[in-house]
């Protein structure tokens, strides 16, 4: 074996500038085949030097051009800094590197500062000051290779888009496609069939003058409108205000491709017509030159409320946030069921103070018993400690498993030196056991680390609910939004007629569900251990129903009521 601990030390910075190379026979490695195939040529590189690779940066489907933008890259000079002994930065072409002479330039001066060389694995200009300039110009070829490229591209999309062409991802109501043409499979736009009737309502509630961008936004969410699942985002999410905002606007619906200031007739087909367009355009002309434009309101419990009533009829509908203005200039803001507006639920406008305060008086039915938090903890300690156990006896096994893969990788190198075997069935040997090795590396990795991080989340789940109530009411506007987003799915609300009172109700996230089923249990026996024995009075007393949220008398309601 070789004696790495005489070696220098090296990193490697391995990227690609789409995310789709990171998906190239993502069965044999799953880091693509691009990545794989630059990380053995690095290695191989290493070992030329000789350098052993100690980290290892890699960028994923980063087009940015410049290194100020790159996550990755930045990180690995971070590295570098705070370990002096690394001496190489092999990276597989300087192209993939640098897409510039100037960010070429300046991280050499960076790089030559702290003593650290930089190696293109594919191309060896050797040492001393011809090999400098042979880098500086093999960057200043790349720099001008990567513009003539861009201009090339530009001048491509514009001649698609002339020709009625669709560039990058389908908009909203559309999808990209597939379809044949002449024996060939051709990319194309099609009408999304599920989203694409949604879109085209849409624009009808649109038209109709009854609805603003807010109102639009609640009920779009409510029929089902999402946006199409992306890289950043997975799972797909109803579509935002300003997107539909910006879907009125778009001519694109009405068979049109702008481009660059300028539109051009498209070959795909359109989901609006002409007449329906003019009409959303002549509301959003209105609209501005009035000075009510259709704002975006924003309010931290903005789309996380929903109307009791709607959900006892069998429908799901939002609370709006609405904000009108008096003549004295005086604002006020309230929540309608997004169903309200058609008649079809008799909600009345609730006052923001109210719903807030109702909220806030909530998060005290989040409150678990002290004893069942203690509790939770101290089994959660006993059982991470239980399984600390099993995972050392785990990775004793594994440990004992790589040391026999070592054995067999030894015998078959020198098998492989001695040549009395076949070489390519040893060097495919060889390759099985590399593969083997990543899987009890990972799994090494794996155990411990999904321990770690189940304790870690419920820890701090029962920390949080330790006094939730306290920390939501004195908690600001952006701290309280994402404290509902860690503790509901949604809030539930109804107004009692005749007085100002609020009902709540709520569906909590997985994680604190489960606890407070948990706690109910937990309390439920403790509650029947204590009534055990008691007056007959007190049991019935026990269960009695109580309001769950009242508002406090002194507010008064700032809009009237329907």
């Amino acid at each position: 074996m070789k004696d790495t601990g005489a070696l220098e030390q090296a990193v490697a910075y391995l990227r690609v500038s789409d995310k789709k190379q990171m998906n190239t026979a993502i069965d044999i490695d799953p880091d693509g085949n691009s990545i794989a195939t630059q990380r053995k040529i690095v290695e191989q590189r290493a070992d030329t030097l000789p350098a052993r690779i100690v980290q290892e940066f890699v960028e994923p489907g980063v087009s940015a051009q410049s290194i100020e933008k790159r996550v990755e890259f930045q990180k690995m000079l971070a590295y570098l800094q705070d370990n002096p002994q690394i001496k190489y930065v092999i990276v597989y072409m300087r192209s993939r590197a640098f897409r510039n002479y100037i960010d070429a330039a300046v991280t050499k001066r960076q790089l030559d500062l702290i003593g650290v060389t930089l190696i293109s694995a594919k191309e060896d200009f050797g040492t001393g000051i011809y090999a400098d300039m042979m880098a500086a110009i093999t960057d200043i070829f790349n720099d001008t290779q990567n513009k003539l490229s861009g201009q090339d591209i530009s001048t491509k999309m514009l001649h698609k888009v002339m020709n009625g062409g669709t560039c990058g991802r389908a908009k909203i109501g559309y999808v990209n496609a597939r379809i044949p043409f002449e024996g060939r499979q051709v990319n194309t736009i099609k009408i999304d069939e599920e989203r694409g009737p949604l879109v085209v309502q849409a624009w009808e509630l649109y038209a109709t003058g009854d609805y603003g961008i807010d109102e639009l936004e609640a009920a779009m969410a409510d029929l089902g409108l999402t946006s199409p699942p992306t890289g950043r985002y997975p799972v797909s999410r109803p579509v935002s205000a300003s997107t539909l905002h910006n879907m009125l606007r778009d001519p694109y619906y009405v068979g049109y491709v702008p481009w660059k200031g300028k539109i051009y007739p498209g070959r795909h087909e359109p989901l609006i017509s002409h007449e329906l367009y003019e009409r959303v355009q002549d509301i959003l002309r209105h609209r501005s030159a009035n000075g009510n434009r259709d704002r975006i309101h924003n309010h931290y419990l903005k789309g996380s409320l929903s109307c009791i009533r709607c959900r006892g009829a069998g429908h799901t509908s939002r609370l709006v946030f609405n904000q009108t203005t008096n003549r004295t200039g005086n604002k006020y803001p309230y929540f309608t069921c997004s169903r309200s507006k058609e008649g079809l639920c008799d909600l009345p406008s609730l006052p923001v103070e109210w719903v807030e305060e109702a909220v806030v008086e909530h998060y005290r039915t989040l409150q678990l018993p002290s004893d069942f938090a203690t509790e939770s903890r101290k089994l959660l300690e006993e059982i991470v400690s239980d399984e600390q156990s099993t995972i050392r006896d785990t990775h004793a096994s594994l440990n004992r498993q790589l040391k026999d893969l070592d054995k067999k990788e030894n015998r078959l190198i020198d098998l492989l030196a001695d040549g009395s075997m076949p070489q390519a069935k040893i060097r495919m040997k060889l390759i099985e056991l590399k593969s083997q090795r990543k899987r009890l590396e990972a799994g090494m990795t794996n155990t411990s680390e999904k321990l770690a991080i189940g304790a870690s989340v419920l820890r701090h789940a029962l920390d949080l609910v330790a006094d939730p109530y306290t920390l939501y009411r004195d908690a600001g506007p952006e701290a309280r939004r994402l404290l509902n987003e860690t503790f509901f799915e949604r809030f539930y609300v109804d107004d009692h007629q005749d007085s100002i009172e609020l009902r709540m109700a709520d569906e909590k996230s997985s994680v604190f569900a489960d606890l407070h089923q948990a706690g109910r249990a937990c309390t439920g026996r403790s509650s029947r251990r204590k009534l055990k024995g008691a007056h007959p009075s007190q049991r019935a007393n026990a269960g009695l129903n109580k309001p769950l949220m009242v508002v406090p008398a002194g507010i008064e309601p700032a809009t009237p009521r329907v």
